[in-house]
């Protein structure tokens, strides 16, 4: 589910179901061209059809952060995360596309992290649903003991 699927009068009869919120990471710099911005996008939302299709009714979709600072995206990542979880998630997933924030992501605040390239997705598709499906259960059955 995304934001935009949510008003004021929906949001409190989903709230007890919904405590999970994925952040999207695309990373853009600035210096893409229009056709690689364009693609940078197509490959977060191939990406993120990995969680939203089948897990919908538990995960939100946040707005993307298109656009890294230089210097320290951990710091701004952090941040994010940790007003998302202020917001009342329980949890924040990072998602990207972008293989270069692999370090980045794995390292940040998010309760999960996962970075799953274009190439990524082509090689292991099953495997990878396989890994998501695996650890998002891990997360919220081991938080829930």
């Amino acid at each position: 589910m995304k934001f935009s699927d949510v008003n004021e009068k929906s949001w409190d009869d989903l709230r007890p179901y919904v405590d999970t919120c994925l952040l999207p990471v695309t990373g853009l710099t600035g210096n893409e061209l229009p056709w690689e911005a364009t693609c940078a996008l197509e490959d977060l939302r191939d990406a993120l059809d990995l969680f939203e299709i089948p897990f919908k009714g538990r995960v939100l979709t946040y707005p993307a952060l298109h656009y890294l600072k230089g210097g320290d995206n951990m710091e701004q990542i952090n941040a994010l995360c940790a007003q998302l979880k202020g917001s009342g998630f329980k949890y924040v997933i990072t998602v990207s596309a972008k293989a270069e924030l692999e370090g980045v992501l794995a390292e940040c605040d998010a309760d999960l992290s996962f970075t799953l390239s274009p190439q990524t997705l082509t090689e292991s598709l099953p495997v990878e649903k396989k890994r998501i499906a695996e650890q998002l259960m891990q997360l919220w059955t081991s938080n829930n003991e």
